[in-house]
């Protein structure tokens, strides 16, 4: 009966350790190891563009970057899983995968970018003497 006791307090105890690790420590740092690639952090000025609306978009910034994507600090809410068009440095365009967006302070979101691999020139009406939005 004694060793009964035992276990259960060992297995208790176990549980207890894993529930603390996970929702005490930061997720964030969790996925970014792992991730297959490392995230480099710097920031980048680049502009954003809904597929279905390329006239409206923002300038922007990254806030760290990889081979194949990038986090984006935003003022608009995105919706996962939508396309984007992201014109960066040097006039080279491509489409975006959103992966999430998450709500920071006021009025500003982190998005996860999923590039694809098509760099194109961008059309006419994307061009950089626009005007923000």
């Amino acid at each position: 009966m004694i060793w009964l006791i035992i276990i259960v307090i060992f297995l208790g105890a176990v549980v207890a350790v894993m529930l603390v690790f996970l929702f005490l420590f930061d997720r964030e740092h969790i996925l970014a190891e792992q991730r297959m690639e490392a995230r480099i952090p710097t920031r980048v000025g680049l502009e954003l563009s809904g597929t279905d609306a390329p006239l409206n978009y923002e300038n922007t910034f990254t806030e760290n970057i990889s081979r194949n994507g990038a986090r984006v600090v935003t003022k608009r809410r995105w919706s996962p899983n939508d396309s984007v068009l992201v014109k960066l440095p040097q006039n080279l365009s491509c489409r975006a995968r959103i992966t999430y967006c998450q709500h920071l302070k006021g009025d500003e979101f982190a998005m996860g970018l999923q590039f694809s691999f098509e760099v194109y020139d961008p059309p006419s009406y994307f061009t950089s003497d626009r005007k923000s939005t």
